[in-house]
């Protein structure tokens, strides 16, 4: 137990500085930039929906032994899903380490016990994923995985913040 709290103490002093959060502004460019991958995201995903004008193609190259789409295929390509998935994750990135506009010591302790809790959760999520389930559809959980740890963040903080601040409004009343 002594050892979880030496680590939160060592990652608070060196990573949890309001010197390392980027200004409170970036929190609105991230919401523009992830809301709207997340919704190409999920179409890609699961309507197969992709920008044509992303396609890529090789010709000549049909004769390549080991491009049999197992594992990669550098003969075409659609690049809808990398690049949704790269402003999804940049999106994310901002809304999560954007300072509030209040940022002090109450907030910076409630930041990272978010972020602890978000990758304690995410760690029992993904063991529970490895026992319980196979194939497909677990490799289908593990894209998923790539963007979990920061939205239980995201939500986590969000939602402490807010019960911190009804709370504290509650007692001045």
């Amino acid at each position: 137990m002594k050892t979880i709290f030496y680590f939160a103490l060592l990652f608070k002093s060196i990573f949890m500085q309001t010197k390392f959060l980027l200004p409170n502004r970036f929190k609105h460019a991230g919401w523009i930039i992830a809301l709207p991958a997340l919704v190409l995201m999920i179409l890609n995903i699961h309507f197969g929906f992709a920008f044509h004008f992303l396609d890529y193609a090789v010709k000549g190259t049909e004769n390549i032994a080991f491009d049999n789409g197992f594992l990669f295929n550098i003969q075409y390509n659609n690049f809808t899903d990398e690049i949704g998935s790269v402003l999804l994750l940049v999106g994310l990135l901002l809304i999560a380490f954007s300072k509030e506009k209040d940022e002090d010591e109450r907030i910076s302790r409630l930041r990272l016990e978010s972020l602890l809790w978000a990758v304690l959760v995410n760690t029992l999520l993904i063991i529970l994923s490895i026992i319980l389930i196979y194939n497909t559809l677990f490799l289908s959980i593990m894209a998923y995985n790539i963007c979990t740890t920061l939205i239980l963040f995201i939500i986590r903080f969000n939602l402490t913040i807010y019960y911190d601040r009804k709370s504290i409004n509650k007692s001045n009343i």
